[in-house]
């Protein structure tokens, strides 16, 4: 009775086990980091990442912080991260989602057994989205320079 009983938990085990395995695809991976990011999840999405995409999360978590400094608390509506497909070669995978409308890419890498997204410097999540938030933090700052040479005044 004990030998069937052990025999229920190590196949209860190996397929719970099995099941957790098969749900760490690089689609999955590349949804769930997405959609941290989207959250604001900035630690979140670093378990998910490489070494370079922590360096490019802490950057977009300081310049969060920054703005929420100079009262920007207004939060966009996060988007939703559909058809996430990835094309595996090797140890490296190109994947494509659509954030609502807009089509983006990711790229991950296999290391240690764990798919991890890996940001390029070059190449954040989304460039254009960037590049906007870097115009209002500049446009925030101007302001800002503003209103302390009208207090100074």
């Amino acid at each position: 009775m004990k030998a069937l009983r052990l025999i229920s938990i190590i196949l209860v085990a190996g397929i719970c086990f099995s099941a957790c395995e098969r749900e760490k695809t690089p689609e999955s991976v590349a949804e769930k980091f997405l959609n941290y990011l989207e959250e604001g999840e900035f630690n979140k999405a670093k378990d998910l990442g490489t070494q370079n995409t922590h360096t490019i999360l802490e950057t977009l978590q300081a310049f969060e912080d920054l703005g929420e400094q100079f009262g920007e608390t207004e939060k966009e509506e996060p988007r939703n991260i559909t058809d996430v497909e990835c094309n595996v070669e090797g140890d490296v995978a190109k994947c494509t989602y659509m954030a609502d409308d807009e089509k983006g890419e990711l790229d991950l890498v296999k290391q240690d057994g764990k798919w991890l997204v890996d940001m390029k410097k070059e190449s954040p999540f989304d460039e254009e989205a960037f590049d906007e938030g870097l115009e209002d933090l500049e446009e925030d700052l101007e302001d800002l320079e503003e209103d302390i040479e009208e207090i100074e005044l």
